[in-house]
C-alpha cells in the first residue's frame, strides 16, 4: 500500500498507526477495514481523540496493546495518524477524506485551544557541545560506556545524524583516513534513491569508534549494538535503542531526560555550527540538509548565541 521509496522506519511507522485507526474503527464504530475511510468516521476519530474516549473503548484499546496508556492523543500523534491514513488514500488513488476543510479546522481549532492553554508542543533541546560533553563524561569503561561514547561523538561528528542512519550505520562503509574515518551514507530521509555521500568522522570520534569496534571484536555489520544483561553484544541496535541511549546519558548528566530526543544531537550539531561561525554551505554538506527553512532555524540560533545582540547586558 506504500510506496516502495518510503524509507523503511517510517513504513514500520505508517503502518503501525494504521493498525491502531482501524483498531478504533472496529471498536468505537463496528467498522470494518476498507477504503476509502467515510468522513464522519474520521471526523468522529479526530474529536474523540482531542476530547477523550469512551472510557470503554480506551480501555479494550489498551488491553489489545494499540494503544500504550489510557488518556488524550497528543496533536502530535493525531496528525501522524492522519498523515499515515492520507498517504495509504493517496496510494491507492482514492478521494482522500484527510484533506477535508473540516479536518484541517477541526485540528487547528485544537491547536489554538491548547496553545491558549499553554500545552502548546513541547520542542526538543539541542544537544550542543556542552551538553555533548555533559552526556559523554557519563560514559565509563565498561562495554555500555564504551559503545555509548563512541554512538554519541559519531552521530554527532558525522554531522548529526538521524537515528535510523545510525542504527543502520555498517563496518562496510567505513574508511580508514589519516586522523579517522570517512563514512559513507548510503542513504538518508533526503537521499531515497541510495546515491551516498561521504562524510568524515575525525579526532575524538574516531578514536572512540576504534575503541568500541575493537572491545566488541566488531569486524562488520552493524556500528552499533545492543548489549544484553549479562554483556552479549546482539547483532544490531534499533532507532529506538539509539533513542533510549541519548535520554539515558541526558539523565545520567543530570538533565530532563524529557527533553532530549535522539534528534537532540542532529539539532544540535547545526546550532553549534552557528554558534561557532562554520559557513552555512559547509555545515549543510555534513548534515545533508536540503531545506534550508528546518536548518536555519537551528543555525541562525546558533548565530545569535555568538552575536553581539546576545550580549548587549555583557557591554
Amino acid at each position: 500500500m506504500l510506496d516502495a521509496g518510503t524509507a523503511a522506519n517510517t513504513r514500520r511507522a505508517y503502518q503501525g498507526d494504521l493498525r491502531y485507526f482501524w483498531a478504533w474503527a472496529r471498536m468505537a464504530l463496528g467498522l470494518p477495514e476498507a477504503y476509502p475511510v467515510p468522513p464522519a468516521a474520521l471526523v468522529r476519530f479526530v474529536t474523540d481523540h482531542l476530547e477523550g474516549l469512551p472510557e470503554h473503548v480506551d480501555a479494550a484499546l489498551v488491553e489489545e496493546g494499540a494503544k500504550a496508556r489510557h488518556g488524550v492523543h497528543s496533536l502530535a500523534t493525531i496528525s501522524r495518524r492522519l498523515a499515515a491514513l492520507s498517504v495509504a488514500h493517496e496510494a491507492q488513488g482514492l478521494e482522500n477524506p484527510v484533506r477535508m476543510p473540516q479536518i484541517r479546522s477541526l485540528l487547528a481549532a485544537a491547536r489554538r485551544a491548547r496553545a491558549r492553554q499553554g500545552q502548546g508542543a513541547k520542542k526538543k533541546l539541542a544537544a550542543t557541545l556542552d551538553v555533548l560533553e555533559a552526556m559523554v563524561d557519563t560514559c565509563g569503561d565498561d562495554m555500555r560506556g564504551v559503545r555509548d561514547r563512541a554512538l554519541l561523538l559519531f552521530a554527532f561528528a558525522s554531522g548529526g545524524r538521524r537515528r535510523s542512519e545510525v542504527a543502520g550505520a555498517r563496518v562496510e562503509n567505513l574508511t580508514v583516513v589519516p586522523g579517522g574515518y570517512l563514512y559513507r551514507i548510503p542513504w538518508s530521509k533526503t537521499d531515497q534513491k541510495g546515491a551516498g555521500r561521504d562524510v568524515p568522522v575525525l579526532g575524538r570520534a574516531a578514536r572512540a569508534l576504534t575503541l568500541w569496534l575493537a572491545a566488541a571484536s566488531i569486524r562488520e555489520g552493524c556500528l552499533f549494538r545492543a548489549i544484553a544483561r549479562d554483556g552479549t553484544v546482539a547483532e544490531s541496535l534499533s532507532g529506538r535503542g539509539v533513542a533510549r541511549i541519548v535520554k539515558s546519558r541526558a539523565r545520567k548528566a543530570g538533565l530532563d531526560s524529557s527533553l532530549f530526543a535522539a534528534h537532540s544531537l542532529r539539532s544540535g550539531f547545526v546550532t553549534e555550527a552557528g554558534r561557532k561561525g562554520v559557513s552555512r554551505q559547509e555545515a549543510m554538506a555534513m548534515t545533508g540538509h536540503r531545506s534550508g527553512a528546518v536548518f536555519d532555524g537551528y543555525f541562525q540560533v546558533g548565530e545569535l548565541m555568538r552575536s553581539d545582540a546576545a550580549k548587549l547586558t555583557e557591554i
